[in-house]
């Protein structure tokens, strides 16, 4: 069998099932509120500067307190600290700058007992190369774990296999002596790629997993689950006929990897297989946990319901299209008419930004801060992501509308920022410590002299201590905001129309199911605006929202918005 046909058998195996509402009744994930703590800038409680696992338990109830039902908790685990804990030497420990096992298990405990769900960051798809598992694989090619890591032989001019690019800059072969062959690594070169098409790798690796599952986590956000397999003929990508393209993660307008078409080393039909055994690992257990898959550099909006089709693959698609497409509205509508039309049986969260990206206040509303505005604007973002299909990772720091800062070079630490700079800042100004007491040193982060990246001063006014004090901060909206939620199920698994862009600049779209539909009106404007409403559409009070309509509809104030209600499914 041919690689096409082959890609063929398997695009046909794992077709797109028929469009369905989701159950009423659904599961706590599909409409889930999940809070992410970057864990080297949340609470640093030893005083060497970088956060851990007894500052998360230390500030475990600002997360609770919230109202939110997931803590997602990026990696812990041993590390050379590259890519800072995305480079594991060992996924079933944690590294001494986080903490202890013992930390780990208190920490579960204390989750578990506010009555939260707790997801691990893990990595499937590479490790670092200072991992037992590639030292071994290296030696030579004869060893056990010879075909761990994906490996080629290098072309008859001695370059590499093809003309496979890191997103994080330059090419994507790393040229090992020991073997006398190249190893592929999607990202740093220190991250070599594994084989998961080889069954034992794949073992070995749900073997990690079950670890943790064990232990009694909730679940698991998969890092990078475009990169799950590549083209096993090694074919050279083609070239871009545009000079970049909108749906790639980052690294900058000039990253030469976004001068190609990645069609044979990302989101690949031969990694099909392999969602479907990651699936049953985790479906052996009861209650069942979660697997949520971040997918980027792809087309996710297309590509994200043969991740997530009803199960044979990841309960939910985390993903970047609501973080790099929206310029204006009009895009914005389009996007999400856009993932409502792809998406069948398979469910999406809403994301505005992560420790991956810029703010979201900075990105996607950067003219409300130029007004004065930038509080407004928060909350504005956060009903917007709280209220659209599906469900919501927020990032830390969100629920205080922080800005994105601009950080000196001599300050960043990401190596992705420190390679292409500067023509890309890089990761750290998303990643910068969380403000705690705005009059503190070091924004109550940390005791130490030094922490591994700065305070920016434009976030100390917009402190913890701060909030707490403002019954009208945006910390206080997201409270009542996400506890009115709660009592919406409509809003938790109900179906979406997104209205399109000729509301422009108001963003409307509905949620319904059989009983009633909420109609969510956006104004992304410094302008007072008036949605058109008909008869029989009654404002709703919700926290935060224009609290009553006009006989000629609904008129929202600067950067406003509002909630209108009517019984049954949306008129036609």
């Amino acid at each position: 069998m041919t690689g096409a046909q082959t890609r063929e058998t398997l695009l046909a195996k794992y077709a797109m099932a028929p469009k369905r509402e989701p159950p009423v009744h659904a599961v706590w994930w599909r409409g889930a509120v999940i809070y992410e703590v970057y864990l080297r800038s949340f609470r640093d409680s030893d005083g060497d500067g970088i956060g851990d696992l007894r500052g998360v338990i230390e500030k475990l109830d600002h997360i609770a307190d919230i109202g939110v039902d997931a803590l997602w908790l990026s990696p812990f685990y041993p590390s050379p600290q590259k890519d800072f804990g995305y480079d594991a030497t060992d996924l079933r420990n944690v590294d001494p700058v986080a903490g202890s096992m013992a930390d780990f298990l208190e920490l579960l405990e204390a989750v578990h007992a506010r009555g939260l769900k707790l997801i691990l960051d893990f990595i499937p798809a590479h490790t670092s190369d200072e991992h037992p598992w590639f030292i071994e694989s290296r030696s030579d090619r004869t060893n056990p774990r010879a075909d761990w890591y994906v490996w080629a032989d290098a072309a008859r001019d001695g370059c590499p296999p093809n003309n496979w690019l890191s997103s994080f800059g330059g090419g994507a072969w790393e040229w090992e002596p020991r073997r006398g062959q190249y190893y592929y690594h999607p990202f740093l070169a220190c991250q070599p790629a594994l084989n998961l098409q080889n069954a034992a790798v794949l073992d070995a690796v749900i073997g990690e997993m079950r670890f943790w599952l064990d232990l009694g986590v909730d679940g698991f956000r998969l890092d990078a689950v475009q990169c799950l397999a590549c083209d096993p003929e090694f074919r050279s990508n083609p070239p871009s006929p545009r000079a970049g393209s909108p749906i790639l993660l980052g690294g900058g307008p000039n990253n030469p990897f976004r001068r190609q078409l990645h069609e044979f080393d990302r989101d690949v039909p031969e990694a099909m297989p392999i969602l479907q055994r990651l699936r049953d690992a985790v479906s052996d257990y009861l209650p069942e946990r979660i697997l949520i898959g971040e997918l980027a550099d792809v087309d996710s909006s297309r590509a994200a319901e043969k991740y997530t089709a009803e199960g044979k693959a990841f309960h939910a698609i985390y993903d970047f299209d609501l973080i790099n497409g929206p310029a204006e509205v009009g895009n914005l509508a389009a996007i999400l008419q856009r993932r409502d039309a792809y998406q069948r049986t398979g469910w999406l969260y809403n994301v505005l930004t992560n420790h991956d990206s810029r703010r979201a206040l900075s990105n996607l509303a950067a003219f409300a801060i130029d007004a004065g505005q930038g509080p407004a604007a928060a909350r504005m973002l956060l009903f917007l992501q709280l209220t659209l299909k599906g469900g919501c990772a927020i990032f830390q720091g969100e629920e205080l509308g922080l800005p994105h800062p601009k950080l000196p070079r001599e300050a960043l630490r990401d190596p992705w920022g420190l390679a292409l700079w500067p023509d890309f800042e890089g990761r750290d100004g998303g990643r910068t410590p969380m403000p705690w007491i705005a009059d503190a040193p070091h924004a109550g982060f940390t005791e130490a002299s030094d922490p591994w990246l700065p305070v920016p001063q434009e976030h100390r006014p917009l402190a913890v201590d701060r909030q707490e004090a403002d019954p009208d901060s945006t910390l206080a909206f997201l409270r009542q905001f996400v506890a009115w939620r709660h009592e919406q199920p409509v809003l938790k698994w109900g179906g979406e129309i997104v209205h399109g862009a000729k509301l422009a600049p108001l963003l409307g779209y509905d949620r319904f199911d059989d009983r009633m539909t909420l109609r969510c009106i956006v104004n992304f404007s410094l302008d007072e605006r008036l949605f058109p409403a008909a008869c029989g559409w009654s404002c709703v009070p919700a926290p935060g929202c224009v609290a009553t309509r006009k006989e000629a509809g609904l008129v929202l104030p600067p950067l406003g918005f509002g909630v209108l209600s009517h019984d049954g499914r949306p008129p036609a």
